[in-house]
């Protein structure tokens, strides 16, 4: 992929350096034309053939100053290599003449005349080493016409020292060849590096420019994230302080206690949604695609929006499909979640419509959601990725949103391999779409809206929680207690194998990421997976619980699929990813025997992360 581009800065530097010594060239020609009239004009042989050469020559001389003429004035008429290749024909005109015109020396009585001459095509041949010796074609075109000639006639004389002058002549033309390549190799060194250095800083700008720009971008993304946090804040801190008055009724302090709870609402959702991109920037966020019915995964959504666009008299319509979707449908739920909530605060009469069309898609389709909303100016359809950048809110009001949800709505579609496409008309609403691929039904391993206790239930489930924080360890027993698990709670990896040595072998494990004396969750599920294998448990889940979110440990954890639930988590949720957990260990035997063709997967797994997941 390299070559073409060095290539090509070979060839623009050859064409400066070969035409820009032509004018010294046009000189050091006349100069040999004129040596070589005043050798011959004594005794000029066969003078007609003599002034039809260097005729010849002194044309070939002024037609190299024409052509050097033309690349000064038009250089980019032609491409480098065409130059190049002029360059070579204007050299083999020029320096034939000289090495030919020897001929006239071995016809002529004077003895003397061909060692001149030849100590005149010696002399032209070490400037043709000097001006074209960097470049193979220029070089070989000039030195064999040169050269050639003269060796073929001393040795045609068959006299000793006429031969060791042709022996001397014949290993100067390969002396000459073998210093030509080692220069070549040389200049090509040279460029290459030149072009790595400009390449290297090229990249250090660019590199020196995104820095630029992510700091730009960090620093309006805390402005923002500030002021959008501190409002809220200041408003429950004032609201607070008006309850401490006696004057107040209880009328007065019910209204207040009402904006306190909405404030700390605006500020857990605000706060859930950087999180969401933190998770997404920070690269923890998996996808575990499965095999489901498009449909459930659209009554899901709709049915969490449908009261809040009646609620404005707005239509949401919901095409019915029977596609089979192979994706995630977490991720895509949290798609179609942001993409819905932002169609309801932003359309004031009229429909909301979301559905699936093939688009002439073989092999899947695409997911739109279609609003006639107040839709966004063409200048501004760009801004609206970004963070905090709201088209219709310049006061910021946060009961408008806060400006994250398309922008992780990118993220996230960015993430699951595909690309976002927006059409937006002001005044005429907006479509927002973008693809998922098909699905086998016959690999659909659970269904979307099973309810916490429907399929596989919890009651008599064993899970083994470690979690070296007194207090979770406590409400985890507590909550899987009242669900029916069997739960056996230990502080650390320690005790957890010793658990199992004990005889509790259970069908989950939750772990917490940090742990006491210096060791992770991540280690610690290795090490229960490997004493689980060995006892013949490999079906238990693994199920990491964590609060951080820029780990590279998380990062591979990530990567190789193992679930993860970020901190806070809700008991619905966490009873969720148990039950999807459990019902895909529980059915992918039989799966992998009925189902021989199926892609391989590195263990059947799904993560539920994020605040809006819709777990229960």
């Amino acid at each position: 992929m390299r070559a073409d581009p060095i290539q090509r800065a070979i060839d623009e530097d050859l064409v400066r350096v070969l035409y820009a010594q032509d004018p010294i060239a046009f000189f050091s020609h006349w100069f040999s034309i004129a040596m070589l009239v005043a050798v011959y004009w004594v005794d000029m042989p066969y003078p007609q053939r003599f002034a039809a050469c260097f005729i010849f020559y002194a044309l070939a001389n002024c037609a190299g100053l024409v052509l050097w003429m033309c690349h000064r004035r038009w250089p980019d008429a032609l491409q480098p290599r065409a130059w190049i290749y002029l360059h070579a024909v204007r050299n083999a005109l020029l320096y034939a003449a000289p090495g030919l015109a020897i001929w006239f020396a071995f016809q002529s009585p004077h003895t003397n005349l061909p060692l001149l001459h030849t100590v005149l095509i010696v002399t032209l041949a070490a400037g043709v080493f000097m001006s074209n010796g960097f470049d193979v074609v220029n070089f070989t075109t000039s030195i064999a016409f040169l050269l050639l000639p003269a060796i073929v006639l001393h040795f045609d004389v068959h006299t000793f020292d006429r031969t060791i002058l042709a022996i001397v002549l014949a290993f100067f033309f390969g002396a000459i060849n073998v210093y030509a390549l080692s220069y070549r190799k040389l200049f090509q060194r040279v460029v290459q590096a030149r072009i790595d250095q400009q390449t290297l800083a090229e990249s250090l700008a660019v590199q020196k420019l995104v820095a630029e720009e992510a700091s730009l971008a960090k620093t309006r993304f805390f402005a923002a994230a500030s002021h959008d946090l501190r409002q809220p804040l200041h408003a429950i801190g004032l609201l607070a302080a008006s309850l401490n008055d006696p004057a107040a009724t209880h009328t007065q302090h019910a209204k207040t206690a009402d904006h306190i709870v909405n404030n700390v609402e605006a500020l857990n959702q605000l706060f859930n949604q950087v999180l969401d991109l933190a998770r997404l920037e920070s690269g923890v966020t998996q996808v575990i695609k499965l095999h489901f019915r498009l449909s459930e995964l659209f009554d899901r959504v709709g049915n969490q929006y449908w009261p809040q666009a009646a609620a404005k008299g707005l239509a949401l319509r919901i095409a019915p499909t029977l596609a089979v979707v192979h994706g995630d449908p977490v991720l895509l739920e949290r798609i179609l979640s942001n993409l819905l909530s932002n169609a309801v605060r932003y359309t004031e009469s009229g429909a909301i419509w979301m559905g699936f069309r093939r688009s002439g898609r073989s092999a899947g389709g695409y997911i739109e959601v279609r609003d006639s909303g107040i839709g966004i100016p063409p200048d501004e359809q760009e801004r609206i990725f970004e963070e905090f950048y709201q088209v219709a809110n310049p006061q910021r009001d946060a009961r408008q949103g806060h400006g994250l949800g398309l922008p992780t709505v990118k993220r996230l579609v960015e993430l699951l391999g595909g690309e976002l496409h927006l059409r937006s008309v002001p005044g005429r609403g907006s479509v927002f779409r973008f693809a998922v691929d098909t699905g086998d039904p016959a690999r659909i391993v659970a269904g979307l809206n099973e309810t916490a206790s429907g399929g596989p239930s919890a009651p008599g489930r064993r899970v083994l929680c470690i979690d070296d924080e007194p207090a979770i360890l406590e409400g985890l027993s507590s909550l899987l207690g009242r669900w029916g698990c069997i739960v056996s709670g230990v502080h650390d990896e320690g005790q957890a194998l010793r658990a199992l040595d004990e005889g509790f072998m259970p069908d989950a494990v939750l772990c917490d990421y940090q742990l006491a004396n210096h060791r992770t969750g991540a280690q610690a599920l290795a090490a229960m997976r490997d004493a689980l294998r060995r006892r013949g448990r490999e079906q238990a889940v693994m199920l990491l619980i964590t609060g951080d979110m820029a780990s590279a440990e998380l990062q591979a954890l990530a990567s190789q699929g193992i679930p993860v639930l970020h901190k806070p988590v809700t008991a619905a949720r966490l009873r969720r990813t148990l039950e999807m957990l459990w019902q895909q260990a529980d059915r992918s035997p039989l799966l992998e025997s009925t189902q021989p063709e199926r892609e391989p997967q590195a263990t059947p797994q799904v993560m539920i992360g994020g605040h809006a997941q819709g777990a229960g």
